[in-house]
């Protein structure tokens, strides 16, 4: 099997998930984790299934061909050891020496401050819900650990935002993957459900910029 067959077996993975069940037994399980580390723990794997996966695996453990249970504990540990992975590759970029270090020549000091400030006014938000937003799951960790962030309070927000993601897609597939309409509609579907996540994020920006902005208004009065 050539790596091109390799990687689009792999993309394929949600929409084919009963057939690779027949394949691998119990190793499924195995495959399942592995494929969602790679997702959410390394930028050039952005091509695997992510959330569509989680949306699947959930909605075969309602007719019983897999366990809830297991698929929740594989995939909150999976993306949680993913984004520390993550935050640690920033971090280790970070520790090189600017002369060695191509990211710092590429990205200007500037713009590695600007980052830092925006993660110190809002992590609890960015961290938390950057998994419901394609490549910010890969790009957020990362930058967590480049610019130097908390790893305390980056691993707090991390271990959150592992648990709702985990919970909301394999929770929603459980639910309601196998109505007919759902399953006709998907795309739609993980794009509705994707999009009401990231409410609280918007909710989250717009209230702490208000707070912020006025603020500073009453500072300026005074």
């Amino acid at each position: 099997m050539s790596m091109s067959e390799i990687f689009e077996l792999l993309r394929m993975l949600d929409s084919e998930l009963y057939y690779y069940i027949d394949q691998f037994g119990i190793y499924i399980y195995l495959l399942l984790f592995l494929i969602v580390f790679g997702k959410t723990g390394f930028v050039v794997l952005t091509f695997l299934p992510g959330d569509s996966l989680l949306f699947a695996s959930g909605a075969i453990a309602a007719v019983g061909e897999l366990n809830f249970v297991v698929l929740f504990i594989i995939f909150f540990v999976a993306t949680t050891l993913a984004d520390s992975n993550n935050y640690l590759i920033g971090h280790a970029f970070n520790k090189i020496p600017a002369e060695k270090n191509f990211l710092a020549k590429i990205i200007p000091q500037s713009s590695i401050d600007k980052a830092s400030d925006f993660l110190d006014e809002y992590e609890k938000i960015s961290i938390t819900f950057s998994r419901f937003i394609p490549l910010m799951r890969t790009l957020i960790p990362f930058i967590s650990g480049f610019t130097g962030h908390s790893y305390s309070n980056f691993f707090r927000y991390n271990v959150l935002g592992a648990l709702i993601w985990t919970l909301v897609w394999i929770g929603t597939g459980f639910g309601l993957g196998n109505i007919p309409w759902v399953e006709e509609n998907l795309l739609f579907t993980l794009a509705l459900i994707t999009v009401i996540m990231f409410i609280p994020s918007i909710y989250g920006f717009i209230a702490h910029f208000n707070k912020r902005h006025s603020t500073i208004t009453k500072n300026s009065e005074s």
